[in-house]
């Protein structure tokens, strides 16, 4: 079972990306040392903004503001969670610690966890996998998050592609941060 599965059991929306890299794992891992780090970090904001629509927020403004906790860290993956509501154009974070993450039941609320998996992919190369998961507190979150979800999966994927590949070019250099 992976930490992403051990931390969100249950969700309701699911986005994930792969990207085989032409690296080996341990050559992976700096160029995810933020996502690591505490407090950690997914996105610090560079780039140009992927805002579907005017009035709601992106899926790269999403990660780079999120008040992140790491839920797990293994060999093999690093997962991290926020709570809020994050479909409006006011994200609205909460701070949690990591124990709080899995009771968090705050109403008209979600919480989001994201994963990078590392696995070695023969001798030389590396499945390098993004995951985000979300759960909603309540039926109106719920509806409301999936409206969003949906509003923004299109640009999402870009965002995590280009995510993927910047941890690929970080880790062809030999230099850290996401």
């Amino acid at each position: 079972m992976s930490l992403i599965d051990q931390c969100v059991p249950r969700s309701d929306l699911v986005t994930r990306e792969h990207r085989m890299l032409s690296v080996p794992p341990q050559r992976v891992w700096p160029a995810l040392r933020p996502a690591t780090e505490t407090p950690p970090r997914v996105l610090d904001g560079a780039g140009p903004g992927f805002r579907p629509r005017a009035g709601i927020a992106g899926f790269d403004e999403l990660l780079a503001t999120a008040k992140w906790v790491r839920l797990g860290l293994s060999d093999a993956e690093v997962v991290l969670g926020a709570a809020g509501r994050f479909w409006t154009p006011f994200m609205d974070w909460q701070h949690l610690t990591a124990a709080e993450f899995a009771t968090f039941s705050r109403p008209r609320r979600a919480v989001i966890a994201v994963a990078f998996s590392v696995l070695p992919y023969g001798e030389e190369q590396t499945l390098l996998s993004f995951e985000s998961r979300v759960r909603a507190t309540d039926v109106i979150a719920f509806r409301w998050a999936d409206w969003y979800w949906q509003s923004i999966q299109p640009s999402a994927r870009l965002v995590v592609r280009d995510l993927l590949r910047n941890v690929e070019r970080l880790a062809l250099t030999g230099t850290s941060g996401v």
